[in-house]
Formats: C-alpha cells, sequence, structure tokens
C-alpha cells in the first residue's frame, strides 16, 4: 500500500523534472534587464591623446557626434541659437542647463587649438576641483570678466572643450570652473573613454 501513494508523487516529479531541463522558469526573459541608473555608451568614445594642430583630420564634432540621449542624460537641455562651425577648424553649439538653478548655458566645442596657444595668450587658469579624467585643463576666453570657464581635454582630433557661461553672475569662476569639469566628465563618461592605450 505505501508504494501506491508514493507512485503517483514519483511520477509527478519524473514528468516536472523531464519537462523542464533547467530551473529557468519558461516565462522568464533570457537575459536581465538593464539597470536603470547604468547609462550604456551609445556613440563613439572619445579617444584620448595628442593632436598636431596643423595635421590633416577631421576636428571632432560634439554638436553632431554626441547623441541627443547622451547630452541629455549628461543635463543638457534645448539648444541656445545655431551651431558654429569654422571650416573644419572647430565646431561649436550650445545648449540650456537642465538644472533650474544654473543660469547660465553651456557650449561644446571641438577644435584644433593646442594648450600652447592658450598659456601664451595668458588665458590658463589653475586647476580648483580634482577631475577625474586625465589632462582635463581650465583657461578663461580672455574677455576680463570673471563670468565663464571653458574645461579642456585633447583627443586625437583636436581639443573637447565644455564652456559654461553665466551672465551676471553671483558666483565664483572658481564655481563656473567646477560646473564645466563636472559636464565634461559626465560626458565623457556617458561616451565611455578610448585612451589610446589599445592600438
Amino acid at each position: 500500500m505505501p508504494a501506491r501513494r508514493l507512485l503517483p508523487l514519483i511520477l509527478t516529479a519524473l514528468i516536472l523534472t523531464a519537462c523542464s531541463p533547467d530551473d529557468t522558469p519558461i516565462d522568464a526573459p533570457s537575459s536581465p534587464p538593464a539597470s536603470p541608473t547604468t547609462v550604456e555608451p551609445v556613440a563613439q568614445p572619445i579617444e584620448l591623446g595628442d593632436f598636431d594642430p596643423e595635421g590633416d583630420f577631421e576636428v571632432f564634432n560634439p554638436c553632431t557626434e554626441i547623441p541627443a540621449e547622451v547630452r541629455a542624460a549628461a543635463g543638457l537641455g534645448e539648444p541656445v541659437g545655431e551651431p558654429f562651425s569654422d571650416a573644419g577648424k572647430s565646431e561649436s553649439c550650445s545648449f540650456n542647463s537642465l538644472d533650474p538653478s544654473q543660469q547660465g548655458f553651456f557650449a561644446l566645442a571641438g577644435d584644433k587649438v593646442p594648450k600652447s596657444r592658450i598659456e601664451e595668450r595668458g588665458m590658463l587658469l589653475a586647476p580648483t576641483t580634482e577631475a577625474t579624467v586625465p589632462g582635463i585643463y581650465l583657461h578663461h576666453m580672455g574677455s576680463g570678466v570673471p563670468d565663464e570657464c571653458s574645461a579642456a581635454l585633447h583627443t586625437t582630433r583636436g581639443r573637447f572643450v565644455v564652456h559654461y557661461m553665466e551672465t551676471l553672475t553671483t558666483q565664483s569662476r572658481d564655481d563656473l570652473c567646477s560646473l564645466a569639469v563636472q559636464k565634461l566628465e559626465d560626458i565623457h563618461q556617458l561616451l565611455g573613454e578610448d585612451n589610446g592605450d589599445s592600438h
């Protein structure tokens, strides 16, 4: 008698294990869903490195090469004005910030201006914050008014610059520089990095 009671249990267990070869439920996704806080790079990474300012290369164009999704994830809102192009020497475009506490705007630029030229013109600024991306340096645009700051990074296709300007600002230039550095680092992280070591 006890064998007759166990037989249906054993048959049921065998049928269940035969129909389901692994422990994965049938309606489970084949791969885990992407974390909502992780943003995967959606464009080509920025290749850090040196460039020849007289070289024949296509300047990094942040206006066309940084996708709208990356700009939005970095906190950049609507465009301000039209993009500017200087026949392959520089490309730039400006955006409002998505942060309502930031009263200014950000300009993204790619150009062939070497750091030495910034130094020669006396526009280089001392670093005010520790940057997490190596090679970032700060400069002003020469206006004499401390209402703007540029954070620049050399790539194999020229400089990538994030400029922050806040007209009639009550913030210090150090604060403005911190905002420019943070935005540059955010975009760099979202795009991914190719530091040239793999070539």
